[in-house]
């Protein structure tokens, strides 16, 4: 393993090693991740995307220089076995070529022996010129039988001697030429294999190259999958722990109210908000039951449930006002009928949004969730989705209701 690849590991350790701290059960007096921590978190996820898709990125021009190696490779490839064909057919060449070469040198040989007799016959008989014909000549006859004889063997000689030359050079021609061609053959051959290897080489150098950026890859990925689920953790923490603040400071807002709301019940008789069939709760009641919407943050979507594990959009409505005292039933066809419509500029925290596929009919409600200000709601989404923040003033947005006490 390399030293880069030790240190990618080493720091994907730290990252799964730094987990949020577990802000579950009653209340704790730390205020959670904080939003720089959350932010940094965020910040760290972004670094780490860009270099995985920087990282995909080299991987694919490395690919492609591969491919361009194998191509490369194939055409080296194709030029030596064309060379070892050159060199087959000029091998077959030159066994032709010494074939020539050794009929010449029968030729040279021959031609050599020829002279060597004549230079042996004039030696043991004398030089036998012109001269010697006449002066050794008996009459005319003898003169021009002896003449006669002497222009043949001057005719022998040369032709004898020219053969010779003849055959000499041809053999030296053809000794030049087959050693050209094995010379030719062996340069072509010997550059055709070094293309070969080079070509071969360019190609486990690129494939290597590939492997190593593919583990690159995967490496800043696995480090990109821990920073995307310690960022996850974080915001879900922090989240909570809000929730559990709001929540607490709802709760003492809501005791104090009721403890003013008993002193003053003691002094006066108490006025009762006429509504259709009773009073809306509080906003300090519709705060607490956010806060314990939003402490649900990060959990699964499940039809049918209504916690604590897993919820479905009237679930979470009833489990959350549960808790803090008010009794809603587990479907959003009775949830819209237990409170007072308001207009949509009216809405405030912990009312309910209702969502149709009909706006002008009621009965087509399928989706509730809890307003939570700044145009946010908190909801159960649906199967595959966990409870979270979302936009609440969708398109199919039917109606807002605030709930009884009952």
């Amino acid at each position: 393993m390399t030293r880069g690849r030790l240190r990618l590991l080493a720091v994907v350790s730290a990252v799964v090693a730094v987990a949020p701290p577990a802000y579950a059960g009653v209340p704790s007096k730390q205020p959670g991740p904080s939003a720089s921590a959350v932010a940094a978190s965020k910040a760290r996820v972004a670094q780490l995307e860009q270099q995985v898709s920087a990282a995909a990125a080299k991987v694919a021009r490395a690919r492609d220089a591969l491919d361009r190696s194998r191509v490369a490779a194939e055409v080296a490839i194709e030029a030596y076995d064309k060379a070892q064909v050159q060199q087959a057919a000029a091998a077959n060449a030159l066994s032709a070529a010494q074939l020539v070469l050794a009929a010449a040198s029968t030729r040279v040989t021959a031609a050599r022996r020829q002279v060597s007799r004549f230079a042996v016959a004039a030696y043991e008989g004398g030089t036998l010129s012109s001269l010697d014909a006449l002066l050794n000549s008996t009459g005319p006859d003898t003169l021009l039988y002896r003449l006669g004889a002497l222009d043949a063997v001057s005719r022998s000689q040369r032709d004898v001697v020219a053969a010779l030359r003849g055959a000499e050079v041809y053999q030296r021609a053809v000794q030049q030429q087959a050693a050209a061609v094995l010379e030719q053959d062996r340069r072509a051959v010997a550059a055709a294999a070094a293309a070969r290897a080079h070509a071969q080489q360019m190609v486990a150098t690129q494939t290597n190259a590939v492997v190593h950026l593919r583990s690159v890859r995967h490496d800043l990925a696995v480090m990109l999958q821990g920073a995307r689920a310690h960022a996850s953790a974080l915001e879900r923490a922090r989240l909570q722990a809000l929730a559990r603040a709001r929540a607490a400071a709802a709760a003492q807002r809501q005791a104090r109210q009721q403890a003013q709301q008993q002193q003053q019940q003691q002094q006066k008789p108490p006025t009762v908000w006429p509504g259709p069939t009773g009073t809306t709760v509080s906003a300090d009641t519709e705060q607490a039951a956010l806060a314990q919407a939003e402490s649900q943050i990060g959990k699964p979507y499940e039809w049918g449930a209504s916690g604590p594990d897993s919820y479905d959009c009237s679930g979470l409505v009833m489990w959350a006002y549960g808790r803090v005292g008010v009794h809603v039933d587990h479907w959003t066809g009775d949830q819209w009928n237990e409170g007072e419509h308001l207009p949509v500029a009216d809405i405030r925290p912990g009312d309910l949004l209702f969502f149709a596929t009909d706006t002008s009919d009621p009965n087509t409600i399928h989706h509730v969730g809890m307003y939570a200000g700044n145009a946010q709601m908190v909801e159960a989404p649906y199967t595959g989705a966990n409870v979270r923040m979302s936009y609440a003033f969708r398109s199919d947005l039917i109606g807002v209701v605030r709930l009884f006490n009952r």
